[in-house]
C-alpha cells in the first residue's frame, strides 16, 4: 500500500539509510574528518595541562635561574607549535564534513526530485504528500547541520571529556574524584535545561503555526501575543541560568581545588600546585560540553527526516487510488523559516495544474531565499523601534548587571593569580588556611556573576520580546484599520510574514543578544584595564597580541559573511530566473520535459556544492565570483527559454525542466562549495587561533620575566584574563549580523510603524492607535 498512509515517524532504518547517499571518497573525509574532531577535542585539555606545566615553572623557579630557562624554553616551543597544530586540526576537520554534508544533500536532493517527477498525477493530489514536498527543505537542511555541526560536535566533547579524565586522574586522582563529581552534576545540570530550552523551542513553533487561525478575532490574537511573549521570557531565564551557569561551576571547581588541593599539599598527598588549574579548568569545561551532548544528538537525529522522504517517494500511487482530503491552507516552507510564513498555494481542480504547483512550491524552497539589500539602512520603521527600545527603563538595569558579568573573566583570574601567590618559593607554612579563604572568594564571585548573567539576559530578552509584541499589534492594527475587523483569509495570509518573520527578526538587535554584545564588549575593556594596572610591559605586548587576533578574527568572520552571501546570492539569482520560467510554463509541459527539469536540478546542485567549498581567500573570492558571472548568464539564456512555453504545455516539457533542474544543482553546488574554506577558517578562528595567541604572548612575557620586568605569576595573570576576555570577540562580530537582520525586517515594517506613519496615513491611524495586549 502507499506509504504515504503510514503513520509510523522515521526510525533508525531511515536514518542508517544515509549510507545510499555516501560514496567512497565521502567515508574517507567522514573517517579523517572524525580523528580530526577527536584531536580537537583532546587538544584543549592538553593545551590546559601545558599552561598548568608553566604554572609549576613560575611557582617553584626562581625566575632567573638556568633552571627557569631549561624548564621554561621547550614547553614554549611545545606550547606554540601545539597550538598552531590545532589551529590546522580545526580548520581541516570542518573541510571533511562541510564537504561531505553539500554532497550528501545535493544527493538527497536530486534522488527525491528525481522520484517526484516520475509519480502518477494521483500522487500529487495527496495532503500528505503536500505537506512532506513544504517540509523537505527544511529536513534538508537539518541533515546538512547534523553531518557539519553535530556529528563533530558530538566527537569533539566525548573526546575531551575522556582526555580531561586522563590528565586529570594522572596527575592528580584524589584532586579529581571530587571534581570528576562535581563535573557529572554540572552535565546533568545542562541537559536537564538544555531540554527545556528545546521543548520550548518547539512549543513556540506550535504557537507559530497557529498565527493565521489567531488573526480571525482581536482577543485570541492578543492571546496569541501573550503566549508568545511568555514563551520567550522563560526561554530567556533557561538561556540565562545555562549562560551564568558556566562562570558558576567554573569559580566552583577552581574553589574546590583550592579548598582540597592545598590539604592535599600540605599532607604530600600533591606535589605540583599547578595541578589544581589543570584539573579543575579541564574537567569543567569538557562537562559543559558534554551537557550539550542532548541537543547535539537531536541535531544529527533529526536527519532521518531528510532521508525518510528522499525514500518514501520511491513508492508509486496507483492511478485509482483516491485523494485524501488536501488540507486547508498548507504554505511554502523556506530555510529558516516557520511553515506559516508564506502565502499558501492555490489548488485548481486540473490533475497537470496540480503537478505545476507541486513542482513550483518545491523549486522555491530549494531557493529558500527574499530579495533583500546587501547593507541595509536605519529605515523610518527601525529607527522608531530603536527609540521605542532605549526608552525602556528596564535597559539601564540590564546594563548594570551585564557590567558585573563582564567583570567574571578578570575576576576569575585575579583569584586564580592570588592562590598562586600562597606559593613562594621557601614558604614553611601550611596552605590549607589560605585556601579556605580563597574558596569563599571563589564561591562568592561565582553566585554573583551567575545572578548577574542570569538577570541581564531575563531583561534584555524582556525588552527584545516587547518589541515583537509591539510590531504584531501595530501589524493587526493597521490591517484591521484597512479591512475592517474581520480580515479576509488572504489578507490574514499576508500578515503572516509580518507578524512572525519580521517580528522575530526586528527584536534581534534589543533582546539577549544585545546583552551579549555588551557583555562581550565590557569584557575587553575590563580586561585590558586589569593587565594595565598590573603591569604595564607585559600588558602592553600582550595587548598588542591579543588585539591583533581581535582584529584578524573580526575581518575573518566579516569576509566569512560576505563571502557566503554573495554566493548565495548568486546561486539564488539564477535558481529564481530558473523558477520565473517553469512558472511561466503551463502543466502540459511540465508533464513532457520532466527528464530535463531533473538533470538540470542536478547540474544545479553540482555547482552549489563546489561554490561552497573552492575559495580560501579574498583572492579566490573575487576569482570566483568572476568565473561564475559567465555560467550565470549562460544559465540565464538557457532558462530564458521556456518563457515563451503557455500553461497548456507544461506537461509536454518536463524533460527540459529536469534538465534545467540538473543544472541548477551544478550550479548551486559550486557556489557551496566555494565558501567552505572560509567557513573552515572562521570555525579554526574560534576553535585554536586565541590558543596560539596565548602561547606566543606566554612567550613574549617569559622574556620580560627572565630581564626581571615582571613576575611570573602576574605575567600569568596578564595573559589569562586577556586569553578569557578574547573569547568575547565572536559575539562581537556576530551581534553586526544581528543588527542586519533587525534593519531586514524593519524594512517591510517602513510604512506601518514608521517615522512618517505618525504624521499621515491613508488609513487615518495614529501611533496612539496601536493596541497593545
Amino acid at each position: 500500500m502507499a506509504s504515504v498512509k503510514k503513520s509510523n515517524k522515521p526510525g533508525f532504518k531511515e536514518f542508517f539509510s544515509i549510507i545510499n547517499f555516501l560514496a567512497v571518497n565521502d567515508y574517507v573525509f567522514l573517517a579523517v574528518g572524525s580523528i580530526l574532531a577527536a584531536f580537537t577535542g583532546a587538544g584543549l585539555p592538553h593545551l590546559v595541562c601545558v599552561v598548568g606545566w608553566l604554572l609549576n615553572a613560575f611557582v617553584m623557579l626562581e625566575p632567573t635561574s638556568d633552571a627557569f630557562r631549561d624548564r621554561i624554553t621547550p614547553l614554549l616551543l611545545y606550547f606554540v607549535s601545539a597550538a598552531s597544530v590545532l589551529a590546522v586540526i580545526a580548520f581541516l576537520q570542518y573541510v571533511c564534513f562541510r564537504l561531505v554534508a553539500l554532497k550528501v544533500c545535493r544527493r538527497v536532493r536530486r534522488k527525491y526530485f528525481r522520484q517526484m517527477i516520475i509519480q502518477p498525477l494521483n500522487f500529487f493530489k495527496q495532503a500528505a504528500n503536500e505537506k512532506a514536498n513544504c517540509e523537505f527543505e527544511g529536513h534538508v537542511a537539518k541533515l546538512a547541520g547534523a553531518i557539519t555541526d553535530s556529528l563533530p560536535a558530538i566527537i569533539t566533547s566525548i573526546s575531551q571529556v575522556t582526555v580531561a579524565l586522563l590528565i586529570s586522574f594522572h596527575f592528580g586522582w584524589k584532586l579529581a574524584l571530587p571534581i570528576t563529581g562535581l563535573g557529572a552534576f554540572v552535565v546533568v545540570w545542562f541537559l536537564t535545561f538544555n531540554a527545556l530550552l528545546m521543548y520550548d523551542n518547539k512549543n513556540e513553533q506550535k504557537l507559530a503555526r497557529k498565527t493565521a487561525e489567531a488573526l480571525k478575532y482581536s482577543s485570541t490574537f492578543r492571546e496569541h501575543c501573550n503566549k508568545l511573549f511568555n514563551l520567550g521570557i522563560r526561554k530567556a531565564a533557561y538561556s540565562g541560568i545555562l549562560v551564568g551557569s558556566i562562570q558558576l561551576f567554573i569559580y566552583i571547581g577552581m574553589g574546590l581545588g583550592a579548598l582540597y588541593g592545598n590539604w592535599l599539599i600540605d599532607h604530600k598527598l600533591m606535589q605540583y600546585p599547578g595541578y589544581i588549574f589543570v584539573i579543575a579548568c579541564s574537567i569543567i569545561p569538557a562537562a559543559v560540553k558534554l551537557g550539550q551532548l542532548h541537543l547535539n544528538i537531536s541535531g544529527l537525529w533529526a536527519a532521518r527526516f531528510a532521508l525518510s522522504e528522499a525514500r518514501r517517494v520511491q513508492d508509486r500511487y496507483p492511478e485509482d487510488e483516491n485523494p485524501t482530503t488536501l488540507p486547508a491552507a498548507p504554505t511554502r516552507i523556506s530555510i529558516g523559516e516557520d511553515p506559516t510564513l508564506a502565502p499558501p498555494p492555490e489548488y485548481w481542480s486540473s490533475p497537470e495544474m496540480k503537478r505545476k504547483q507541486f513542482l513550483t512550491t518545491f523549486f522555491q524552497n530549494e531557493i529558500a531565499t527574499t530579495p533583500e539589500s546587501p547593507r541595509p539602512k536605519n529605515c523610518s520603521a527601525f529607527i522608531h523601534l530603536r527609540k521605542s527600545a532605549l526608552q525602556r527603563k528596564l535597559y539601564g538595569l540590564g546594563f548594570l548587571f551585564c557590567l558585573v558579568f563582564a567583570a567574571a573573566p578578570p575576576t576569575f583570574t585575579k583569584l586564580n593569580g592570588d592562590l598562586y601567590e600562597f606559593y613562594q618559593i621557601g614558604r614553611v607554612e601550611p596552605f590549607f588556611a589560605d585556601g579556605v579563604s580563597i574558596s569563599w572568594k571563589y564561591l562568592a564571585g561565582g553566585v554573583i556573576t551567575c545572578l548577574a548573567g542570569i538577570f541581564c539576559t531575563i531583561i534584555y530578552a524582556r525588552n527584545g520580546e516587547s518589541i515583537a509584541r509591539e510590531v504584531r499589534c501595530a501589524v493587526y492594527t493597521d490591517f484591521t484599520n484597512r479591512h475592517g475587523a474581520t480580515i479576509p483569509e488572504s489578507v490574514r495570509r499576508s500578515m503572516l510574514p509580518l507578524v512572525n518573520r519580521a517580528a522575530n527578526q526586528c527584536k534581534a538587535a534589543f533582546d539577549a543578544r544585545l546583552s551579549t554584545f555588551t557583555v562581550g564588549v565590557f569584557s575587553l575593556a575590563f580586561g585590558v584595564a586589569f593587565v594595565f594596572e598590573k603591569n604595564l610591559p607585559s600588558a602592553f605586548l600582550c595587548s598588542i597580541c591579543f588585539g591583533l587576533q581581535a582584529v584578524a578574527q573580526y575581518f575573518v568572520f566579516r569576509i566569512a559573511d560576505v563571502h557566503f552571501k554573495r554566493a548565495m546570492n548568486e546561486k539564488n539569482e539564477r535558481a529564481r530566473i530558473g523558477l520565473q520560467t517553469f512558472e511561466a510554463m503551463s502543466e502540459t509541459q511540465v508533464g513532457e520535459n520532466l527528464s530535463d527539469i531533473a538533470v538540470q536540478h542536478d547540474q544545479y546542485l553540482t555547482f552549489a556544492y563546489h561554490r561552497h567549498s573552492s575559495v580560501v581567500a579574498t583572492q579566490a573570492l573575487r576569482f570566483a565570483f568572476i568565473v561564475a558571472v559567465p555560467q550565470n548568464e549562460r544559465a540565464r539564456i538557457g532558462l530564458q527559454t521556456f518563457e515563451a512555453m503557455s500553461e497548456t504545455q507544461v506537461g509536454e516539457n518536463l524533460s527540459d525542466i529536469a534538465v534545467q533542474h540538473d543544472q541548477y544543482l551544478t550550479f548551486a553546488y559550486h557556489r557551496h562549495s566555494s565558501v567552505v574554506a572560509t567557513q573552515a577558517l572562521r570555525f579554526a578562528f574560534i576553535v585554536a587561533v586565541p590558543q596560539v595567541t596565548q602561547a606566543i604572548s606566554y612567550v613574549i612575557g617569559c622574556f620580560l620575566v627572565v630581564e626581571g620586568l615582571v613576575r611570573a605569576v602576574v605575567l600569568y595573570k596578564v595573559v589569562q584574563t586577556l586569553y578569557m576576555s578574547a573569547f568575547s570577540i565572536a559575539t562581537v562580530a556576530q551581534f553586526n549580523m544581528d543588527i542586519q537582520q533587525a534593519r531586514i525586517g524593519a524594512l517591510d515594517l517602513d510604512e506601518i510603524i514608521g517615522e512618517s506613519d505618525t504624521q499621515s496615513r491613508n488609513s487615518g491611524r495614529s501611533r496612539d492607535d496601536i493596541v497593545l495586549p
